[in-house]
């Protein structure tokens, strides 16, 4: 009873604090874009940057700068005045973070003050007025994570009849379509927050609600009624900072990089910007991400399942050998 409280609280502050309290850029990928020599010095200058808060590249135009952008390969780029009388222009894609776009914001009007330079703002992947911070596309990860979790470990301890995986699999698969219709039903006709993308948004929710489901299985196997600890420890209190949602993965500690490629939560999440905002490009590696939990998950629990029903066997027959020896030596002894 002490010691489900006493964790949960340790990993909410610790993560969270450890994760949030001191953002600063670290290796962001930037571009310049220019081939004079001006360009060039700018770069090597942003690069010897004390700390290396951006890691950049030059690129020849400003197409090659916005494709880069569309495919989250950089998080902004600074293009240098091509007349005397024009601006320096900054570009962005809000969609991929608007933490992120503000972040880049701070690291170039410095560079375009230094200079005397003023500088347009030029954002390629906008979001939508009905969510303008992108708040949207966390949650709604969010809401998958708890569907998924959280009903396994309801029905662990509830109702222990139902949790075989012969059982739970159907039983997931079918809680995985509700609660992606009904997430869907909330941030969509309900809220206004997510327009459109409906079937991709739905079988995105279901896979992501199933993976989880399953792997939380394995967990229930392993840890018996204290599976939701390493559940919302991984699926939640690690997943929220390492999804580049919330926060830039390039402003907390390395450790949330790792996490935000083989996380279930950063995974939903980029796949749902990929969905909503970037007509689904970098897509499938998200979707790796979640089925590789689900057929971890899956053949994990096949795999305990079976080790168990051997112990099984193997305890009953010893039992059964014990009672046959015992019945011969009393068989013996009334001779």
């Amino acid at each position: 009873m002490v010691l489900f409280p006493f964790v949960m609280v340790m990993l909410l502050v610790s993560v969270y604090s450890g994760a949030m309290h001191s953002p600063s850029p670290k290796d962001m990928p930037v571009a310049v874009v220019g081939q004079t020599a001006q360009a060039e010095k700018l770069a090597s200058g942003l690069e010897a940057t004390d700390g290396s808060p951006v890691d950049v590249r030059l690129v020849s135009t400003v197409a090659e700068a916005e494709q880069l952008l569309h495919d989250r390969e950089i998080s902004g780029a600074f293009a240098l005045p091509t007349t005397t009388d024009s601006a320096a222009v900054l570009y962005t894609a809000q969609a991929a973070g608007a933490s992120q776009a503000t972040i880049v914001e701070s690291i170039f009007q410095p560079v375009a003050d230094a200079q005397h330079l003023d500088m347009n703002h030029k954002d390629v992947t906008p979001l939508p007025t009905s969510d303008g911070m992108g708040i949207a596309v966390l949650f709604t990860a969010i809401g998958w994570m708890l569907a998924g979790y959280l009903v396994v470990t309801m029905v662990s301890s509830g109702a222990p009849e139902l949790a075989s995986l012969r059982r739970m699999v159907p039983l997931m698969a079918g809680w995985a379509a509700v609660m992606s219709t009904v997430v869907w039903l909330l941030v969509g006709p309900v809220i206004g927050a997510v327009d459109g993308h409906a079937w991709a948004l739905l079988g995105l929710g279901w896979l992501s609600v199933f993976s989880v489901a399953m792997a939380q299985t394995f967990f229930a196997r392993v840890f018996g009624p204290l599976a939701v600890l390493p559940g919302i420890a991984l699926f939640m209190f690690l997943g929220v900072p390492s999804s580049n949602i919330m926060m830039s993965i390039y402003t907390v500690p390395g450790m949330f990089a790792f996490l935000h490629e083989v996380l279930p939560l950063p995974a939903a999440g980029e796949a749902i910007r990929s969905i909503l905002y970037f007509g689904g490009d970098g897509v499938g590696g998200h979707l790796a991400v979640l089925g590789a939990w689900a057929v971890a998950g899956l053949l994990l629990t096949a795999g305990i399942d079976r080790l168990r029903r051997r112990g099984k066997r193997r305890a009953t027959a010893e039992a059964g050998h014990i009672t046959a020896e015992s019945a011969s030596a009393e068989a013996l002894a009334a001779a």
